[in-house]
């Protein structure tokens, strides 16, 4: 098995912190004593803490776009719609949630840089799930009450809060609700476009 790298082993525990703690929620000491190495061997490899996050914000983000590419479209729609979920659930069951939501709630104090990441991320899934509701349209013969794209926004905006609001509540109530609408969504039930239009229109 190949060691990694003390380079490896600090973004890797930076992402869990961040994903647990938010950017203000962990230090380099923190980081430190995860990894077994002086604060000073952080900053040799991230002279500072917008460094540090910057390249985790960048990794998480292509890891991320990686594994929507192995999401075969020719699998059945709610298949693909479940295998985006599953990651952001079983992140959840061990107290991480998404980075990037997690980060946007301190949007405020981060660097430019990693702010234009945070944006593609959100920009990245809006997208995929779009593709996702415009291959339902195609099979249902029918369109949405509204735009794919828009419609998107208003998914992914409800998955996040709903990863969010389980922090918070102890609770995946508002998750699994959001996670049925995609499901429901891209389904062939000839209900799911009204239940839809009065979600976005909610």
């Amino acid at each position: 098995m190949k060691t990694q790298s003390v380079r490896e082993q600090l973004l890797e525990h930076a992402s869990m912190l961040i994903r647990r703690r938010g950017y203000n929620g962990f230090s380099y000491r923190d980081l430190a004593v995860l990894v077994g190495v002086k604060t000073s061997s952080i900053h040799y490899y991230f002279p500072s803490k917008d460094d540090l996050v910057l390249e985790v914000v960048r990794r998480y983000r292509e890891s991320m776009t990686a594994r929507l590419q192995t999401i075969d479209t020719a699998l059945p729609l709610t298949e693909q719609a479940r295998r985006y979920i599953e990651p952001m659930r079983s992140g959840m069951d061990v107290g991480q949630i998404c980075l990037v939501g997690m980060l946007s709630a301190e949007v405020m104090v981060l660097p430019d840089s990693v702010r234009g990441l945070l944006k593609d991320h959100f920009q990245i899934n809006e997208t995929w799930i779009a593709g996702l509701l415009r291959r339902a349209e195609a099979e249902r013969g029918q369109p949405y009450p509204v735009p794919p794209a828009a419609f998107a926004k208003v998914l992914y905006g409800a998955i996040q809060n709903g990863l969010v609001t389980a922090r918070m509540s102890g609770s995946t109530d508002r998750f699994d609700a959001a996670t049925d609408m995609l499901l429901d969504a891209v389904g062939h039930a000839p209900h799911a476009p009204a239940t839809v239009g009065e979600a976005v229109a909610a």
